[in-house]
Formats: structure tokens, C-alpha cells, sequence
């Protein structure tokens, strides 16, 4: 609960401030999603990185110290097939992170399933190894007010 309470007060905070997730992740020198993920409890910042958050954002204590806890990635649903887990799994560590970017870029929308594409490639990361590269391509639906 106490996360929970944390979360919601440094999303507060930043939005009050008019800070957006990547100058929130210049000030630490990571990238905008992995900031976004971490400003959301499913990654964690070091002890020095969320005290840079917490003077941006002019957090109390206890919401600073919560940006370099040790996340429980608990709210996404588990399954048995490893390769469809792992997709769940980036969801779930991610998701809000991508909801995030994409409303601070796109504005209040969603990322269409049907006008959509999806690519996956093999290439090969910095040391050489196989890496499965997947790029999800959607158009963007701004939610419609009457």
C-alpha cells in the first residue's frame, strides 16, 4: 500500500511541476522508458539517481527513497509458455511506462490493434549475441469527447 501511495505521489508531483518523463530521465541520464518504468515501481533507480528525482520533483522522503526499492513486478497475469510470458512480462513492467510516453506525446489515445503491423527480426546486440528485436506499429485514436 505504501507503493502504491508513493507512485501516485510522484506522478502528482511531476505533473504539478509540468516536468515531462524525459526530462525526468535526462536528470538521471537513462532513457525515457526505462524512467517511465521506474516512476511507475517497476524498475528501480540507485540511491543517487532518486535523490536527482526527488530534488526535481521535490519529493518527501519516503517517495524518493521508494525510487530505488526493490520492485515487485506482481500486476500482470502469469503463464505457463515461457515465450508468451515474457511478452506478458514486458507488459506488465512497461505498460504503464509506454501509457505514459504515449499520452505525453500523443495525447489522451490508444495505440489501434487494428490499423497495426507487427515486425519481429533476429539481430545481433553489441557482444554479438542473437537478439530478438519486435516493433509493434499502431495508429494512434485519440479518445473522442462529446
Amino acid at each position: 500500500m505504501k507503493e502504491t501511495c508513493a507512485k501516485t505521489a510522484i506522478k502528482a508531483k511531476r505533473l504539478e511541476k509540468n516536468i515531462t518523463i524525459a526530462e525526468v530521465a535526462a536528470a538521471v541520464g537513462k532513457s525515457p522508458t526505462f524512467v517511465a518504468a521506474a516512476l511507475t515501481g517497476n524498475h528501480r533507480l540507485t540511491p543517487e539517481q532518486a535523490a536527482t528525482v526527488g530534488q526535481l520533483l521535490d519529493l518527501d522522503q519516503e517517495s524518493t527513497a521508494s525510487l530505488s526499492r526493490f520492485p515487485v513486478r506482481s500486476d500482470f497475469p502469469n503463464m505457463s509458455d515461457p515465450f508468451k510470458y515474457r511478452l506478458l512480462e514486458v507488459i506488465g513492467v512497461y505498460g504503464d511506462a509506454l501509457r505514459d510516453m504515449a499520452n505525453e506525446m500523443f495525447g489522451d489515445g490508444i495505440m489501434s490493434a487494428i490499423d497495426f503491423s507487427l515486425d519481429m527480426e533476429k539481430v545481433k546486440g553489441s557482444q554479438g549475441e542473437d537478439r530478438c528485436k519486435i516493433t509493434l506499429n499502431g495508429k494512434w485514436l485519440e479518445y473522442k469527447t462529446f
